[in-house]
């Protein structure tokens, strides 16, 4: 089996781009004898003056100094020299890999020069204070010459053995001349691995609105059935806040935040609509994205706490299947949405699961629920309490699955604005081919759709595959909390909301104006 199709459904520039296939392989841990921190997993050291360093045996981290036989490259990769040691006061980030490069490439292909050009206005204050944008590539497109942000692609795929397909409608209209463009950038301290791009088109009535399922399956929705009650679980009623897409969104109270223990994390949202006579099933259409509660777990508990262990943890353990299926079976069943319909005297029935999607681009998602009561339909979401920003909840009466059409990558322009026919073939399929890119990295890819139809309408949603790795920073690596790598478990969960609960003030703002600039 392939260990790839294990896990996704359990859970998200200069001109120089690198092409790989990623290999995998059993590597010994020595044991730690000391207090600092060996990692055996190989290294790249991103520093603030856009050079980086290699530690391909791994290294050690004690104190402020980190050590190892390392080999420094240049801002434009022209020149190497030895380096033994050097401070995390020049470090914005240190990533694990271990990788096979196509046709004898070096490891090292991608210049990173638009590392320089950002370190003096963003790396410092990051590396120091890592609630930086991200995760995950973002996909804008141009809007009357403004870039508007389309979606985020696999947000929450963060090791190979995550990679995951993920099905974003886009709000976009073809131009006139049937190329329908997208600029894919790298706006985070992570390292992405583009598998694979395609653009999907449903053509529908004016009365239908086109959207993904829960599980990436195209849903033409019609008929709007309007909410008879909507209630969460302190009883407030949330309809006013769930009627309209208008960005007074809803987040959990407070009082539940507050009071979040192990064995009492969720919150959840209860809604009824009427019964279509003569229907067995009506469709759930939420438009919502994660909070930063999410970007707390991952960022802080899972990568920040464990400081450099974190390297190993993602360079190695997520790379075992075992330990990722526990991650991954773990985060199924804690995170996300569970959605419920009420059958009478049973209770709630689970229907679906909703995985998170991200904190940055809004999403909207179709769940079809079936009918159990005569009179009413009532639906129960339920999620970890202050999980998700809820811009709108509404029911369609009826649905049909369209066969999408298809439209291949076209074309990938690079930043300079030249055509780039390897990093088109490199993502045309979902093969062992990747695209990497890096942080500031940017490139624009081309669809062509041809002419529109001369009656009705047409979406287009962007389908796109792979994974990435985040930067482990500068401020985790030196004051680590704990000394070992991230347990799953109800306790860690329960911290994470509890420092939600008291940065979430000033988190989304610092969190959005810290994106990484582009070139």
């Amino acid at each position: 089996m392939n260990r790839r199709l294990i896990l996704p459904l359990a859970f998200a520039v200069s001109a120089c781009f690198i092409y790989r296939n990623v290999k995998v392989e059993t590597i010994e841990r020595p044991a730690r004898a000391d207090d600092s921190v060996v990692v055996t997993t190989p290294v790249k050291v991103h520093l603030i003056d856009g050079s980086t360093i290699v530690f391909r045996r791994g290294m050690r981290v004690f104190g402020n100094v980190a050590s190892g036989e390392g080999m420094r490259y240049d801002l434009l990769l022209h020149d190497s020299t030895a380096v033994q040691q050097l401070t995390l006061d020049s470090v914005i980030g240190m990533e694990s890999f271990r990788t096979e490069m196509d046709g004898g490439k070096t490891f090292l292909v991608s210049t990173l020069a638009t590392v320089g050009t950002f370190a003096a206005v963003i790396g410092i204050a990051c590396a120091i204070d890592p609630k930086c944008f991200g995760s995950c590539p973002t996909y804008y497109s141009d809007s009357s010459g403004t870039l508007v942000l389309e979606a985020e692609g696999f947000s929450y795929s963060v090791a190979q053995l995550f990679e995951a397909r993920d099905v974003d409608r886009l709000r976009l209209r073809a131009p006139l001349d049937g190329v329908v463009r997208l600029e894919v950038r790298n706006e985070a301290f992570e390292t992405h691995y583009i598998n694979h791009l395609e653009l999907l088109e449903v053509r529908h009535s004016a009365a239908e609105t086109v959207l993904p399922d829960e599980l990436n399956r195209p849903i033409a929705v019609r008929g709007d059935v309007p909410l008879v009650t909507a209630r969460d679980r302190l009883g407030r009623d949330v309809r006013a806040v769930l009627s309209a897409g208008d960005g007074k969104v809803y987040h959990s109270d407070p009082r539940l935040v507050e009071r979040a223990r192990v064995g009492d994390l969720e919150d959840a949202i209860e809604f009824a609509v009427p019964a279509p006579p003569g229907s067995d099933s009506v469709v759930v259409v939420l438009r919502l994205r994660n909070s930063l509660l999410n970007t707390i777990l991952f960022y802080d508990i899972m990568l920040g706490d464990p400081g450099a262990r974190s390297l190993d943890w993602v360079g190695y353990d997520l790379r075992q299947v075992g330990p990722a299926v526990e991650l991954a079976q773990w985060y199924q069943k804690k995170m996300g949405m569970q959605i419920g319909v009420r059958g009478g005297a049973a209770g709630y029935r689970e229907i679906a699961h909703l995985k998170d999607t991200g904190p940055v681009a809004w999403k909207d998602v179709a769940i079809v629920v079936p009918v159990l009561e005569r009179d009413s339909v009532r639906v129960r979401l339920s999620f970890p309490a202050d999980n998700w920003r809820i811009d709108r909840v509404t029911v369609a009466a009826s649905f049909r699955r369209p066969v999408p059409a298809v439209h291949a990558l076209a074309e990938v322009i690079d930043a300079a604005g030249r055509p780039d026919t390897i990093a088109r073939a490199s993502m045309s399929g979902a093969d062992g081919r990747y695209l990497e890119t890096t942080a500031g990295q940017r490139f624009t890819v081309a669809f062509d759709v041809g002419p529109a139809p001369l009656e009705g309408e047409r979406t287009f949603l962007l389908a796109s595959q792979g994974y990435y790795t985040e930067w482990v920073r500068r401020g985790w690596l030196a004051a680590p909390r704990v000394t070992r790598t991230f347990v799953p478990s109800d306790t860690v969960l329960a911290e994470a909301i509890a420092r939600w609960r008291v940065t979430q003030d000033t988190l989304e703002a610092r969190f959005m104006a810290t994106r990484v600039p582009v070139r």
